[in-house]
Protein backbone atom coordinates (compact mmCIF):
# COMPACT_ATOMS: atom_id res chain seq x y z
CA UNK A 1 0.00 0.00 0.00
CA UNK A 2 1.37 3.42 -1.09
CA UNK A 3 1.82 6.50 1.32
CA UNK A 4 1.52 9.02 -1.25
CA UNK A 5 -0.43 8.78 -4.50
CA UNK A 6 -1.37 11.27 -7.23
CA UNK A 7 -4.92 10.50 -6.15
CA UNK A 8 -4.86 11.39 -2.93
CA UNK A 9 -7.83 13.02 -1.03
CA UNK A 10 -7.12 16.32 -3.27
CA UNK A 11 -7.60 14.65 -6.42
CA UNK A 12 -10.42 12.71 -5.48
CA UNK A 13 -12.48 16.09 -4.67
CA UNK A 14 -15.49 17.66 -7.35
CA UNK A 15 -15.71 20.95 -8.07
CA UNK A 16 -18.95 22.40 -6.09
CA UNK A 17 -21.75 23.60 -7.96
CA UNK A 18 -25.87 24.06 -7.83
CA UNK A 19 -27.65 24.12 -10.35
CA UNK A 20 -24.56 24.04 -12.37
CA UNK A 21 -23.14 27.42 -11.17
CA UNK A 22 -19.57 26.66 -9.59
CA UNK A 23 -17.96 28.01 -6.50
CA UNK A 24 -15.61 27.07 -4.09
CA UNK A 25 -16.54 25.33 -0.21
CA UNK A 26 -14.51 26.89 2.40
CA UNK A 27 -15.91 24.23 4.46
CA UNK A 28 -19.33 22.39 5.35
CA UNK A 29 -21.02 20.59 7.66
CA UNK A 30 -23.54 17.83 7.32
CA UNK A 31 -25.74 15.78 9.41
CA UNK A 32 -27.48 12.34 8.36
CA UNK A 33 -28.87 9.09 10.56
CA UNK A 34 -31.78 7.57 11.62
CA UNK A 35 -35.43 8.62 12.27
CA UNK A 36 -36.03 6.66 15.58
CA UNK A 37 -39.32 7.23 17.34
CA UNK A 38 -38.64 5.92 21.52
CA UNK A 39 -41.36 4.33 23.08
CA UNK A 40 -41.06 4.07 26.97
CA UNK A 41 -43.75 2.05 29.35
CA UNK A 42 -44.46 2.64 32.72
CA UNK A 43 -42.37 0.01 34.89
CA UNK A 44 -40.09 -1.15 32.37
CA UNK A 45 -36.60 0.14 32.62
CA UNK A 46 -35.68 -0.11 28.88
CA UNK A 47 -37.30 2.03 25.99
CA UNK A 48 -38.79 0.01 23.00
CA UNK A 49 -37.08 2.08 19.58
CA UNK A 50 -39.00 2.04 16.11
CA UNK A 51 -36.46 2.70 13.32
CA UNK A 52 -38.51 5.11 11.10
CA UNK A 53 -35.98 4.84 8.29
CA UNK A 54 -33.20 7.47 6.93
CA UNK A 55 -33.16 11.01 8.39
CA UNK A 56 -33.03 13.94 5.70
CA UNK A 57 -29.52 14.65 4.98
CA UNK A 58 -29.06 18.13 5.28
CA UNK A 59 -25.52 20.17 4.35
CA UNK A 60 -24.81 23.62 5.99
CA UNK A 61 -21.91 24.86 2.59
CA UNK A 62 -19.96 28.34 3.29
CA UNK A 63 -18.39 28.90 -0.04
CA UNK A 64 -16.98 31.71 -1.68
CA UNK A 65 -16.55 32.79 -5.20
CA UNK A 66 -13.66 34.69 -6.21
CA UNK A 67 -12.27 36.30 -9.57
CA UNK A 68 -12.74 39.37 -11.61
CA UNK A 69 -15.99 37.50 -12.73
CA UNK A 70 -17.10 37.17 -9.74
CA UNK A 71 -20.08 39.39 -9.62
CA UNK A 72 -21.97 37.73 -12.67
CA UNK A 73 -21.20 34.46 -10.90
CA UNK A 74 -22.90 35.65 -8.10
CA UNK A 75 -25.59 36.69 -9.42
CA UNK A 76 -26.19 33.75 -11.46
CA UNK A 77 -25.73 31.97 -7.94
CA UNK A 78 -28.42 33.61 -6.59
CA UNK A 79 -30.76 33.05 -9.29
CA UNK A 80 -29.94 29.35 -9.05
CA UNK A 81 -31.08 29.45 -5.86
CA UNK A 82 -34.41 31.25 -6.10
CA UNK A 83 -35.71 29.07 -8.81
CA UNK A 84 -38.27 26.74 -7.65
CA UNK A 85 -37.90 23.51 -7.09
CA UNK A 86 -35.28 21.01 -6.38
CA UNK A 87 -31.89 21.12 -8.07
CA UNK A 88 -28.73 19.34 -8.45
CA UNK A 89 -25.77 20.63 -5.91
CA UNK A 90 -22.19 18.93 -6.52
CA UNK A 91 -20.64 18.47 -3.43
CA UNK A 92 -16.97 18.31 -3.59
CA UNK A 93 -16.95 15.23 -0.84
CA UNK A 94 -20.20 13.67 -1.54
CA UNK A 95 -20.97 14.08 -5.02
CA UNK A 96 -24.11 15.09 -7.23
CA UNK A 97 -27.48 15.47 -4.81
CA UNK A 98 -30.74 16.23 -5.55
CA UNK A 99 -32.39 18.61 -3.07
CA UNK A 100 -33.44 22.57 -2.01
CA UNK A 101 -31.87 25.37 -0.39
CA UNK A 102 -33.83 25.41 3.00
CA UNK A 103 -34.39 29.16 4.21
CA UNK A 104 -32.31 32.37 4.04
CA UNK A 105 -29.23 32.34 2.39
CA UNK A 106 -26.54 34.67 3.77
CA UNK A 107 -23.96 36.48 0.64
CA UNK A 108 -21.48 38.71 2.49
CA UNK A 109 -18.53 40.97 0.81
CA UNK A 110 -15.96 42.94 2.74
CA UNK A 111 -13.56 45.70 1.54
CA UNK A 112 -10.79 43.55 2.61
CA UNK A 113 -11.38 41.06 0.68
CA UNK A 114 -11.43 42.30 -3.20
CA UNK A 115 -13.13 40.71 -6.28
CA UNK A 116 -15.04 38.25 -3.75
CA UNK A 117 -17.91 37.30 -1.77
CA UNK A 118 -19.13 35.10 0.56
CA UNK A 119 -21.61 32.59 0.71
CA UNK A 120 -23.84 30.77 3.31
CA UNK A 121 -26.87 28.05 2.88
CA UNK A 122 -28.15 24.94 4.19
CA UNK A 123 -29.16 22.34 1.69
CA UNK A 124 -31.86 19.63 1.68
CA UNK A 125 -31.72 16.33 0.17
CA UNK A 126 -35.25 15.74 -1.40
CA UNK A 127 -36.09 12.45 -3.79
Amino acid sequence: MAFFSSTGWRGRLRDASFRGVPFSVEDDESTFGRRVQVHEYPNRDKPWTEDLGRATRRLTINAYLVGDDYADRRDRLIGAIETAGPGALVHPQYGEMQGSIDGQVRITHSSTEGRMCRVSFQFVESG
